[in-house]
């Protein structure tokens, strides 16, 4: 049974939010899956928790949102993935798409040279060892990743 890692599509028209998914390659796309790995928000929004804006849940005045200083609010993606999961899936031989790739790159879970180098892929650093990531990238369960996610344990 081949596997593939993929992105299953679900919310309302004109505001997808996608599920990372282990699922049989002959699956429709949202066909259920064999596991739930992650949950990725493609539409940039306003984080909620954003000191700056005031964090503690209260979302900004929509006067802020469109407002003459955009540096007071920062739109962000959202992704929530279980890092764990997602190697092992990666380490029995389940197969990525070319989205879910850059995902992982983006998000430091693939570190380049990797299995499924494209000639998108960032080219490795002479000056990074093989197990650092790039910026402030954490793929410990539970530490943020570089693009407003989580990972979940």
């Amino acid at each position: 049974m081949p596997v593939r890692i993929r992105l299953a599509r679900h919310g309302h028209r004109k505001s997808p939010v996608y599920h990372i998914v282990a699922i049989n390659s002959r699956r429709p796309r949202e066909g259920k899956p064999l596991e739930l790995l992650g949950i990725y928000d493609p539409i940039p929004r306003v984080r909620v928790d954003d000191p700056i804006i005031g964090g503690g849940g209260i979302p900004p005045p929509a006067a802020n949102v469109f407002g003459s200083d955009p540096s007071l609010v920062r739109k962000e993606k959202k992704i929530e993935w279980n890092v764990e999961r997602i190697k092992w899936w990666l380490g029995v031989g389940a197969e990525p798409t070319r989205t879910v790739v850059k995902l992982l790159e983006r998000g430091g879970v693939l570190t380049t040279p990797h299995k499924w180098q494209h000639p998108w892929s960032p080219a490795p650093s002479s000056e990074q060892s093989p197990s650092s990531t790039s910026g402030s990238v954490e793929t410990a369960a539970g530490e943020t990743t570089g693009f407003a996610g989580k990972t979940a344990s």
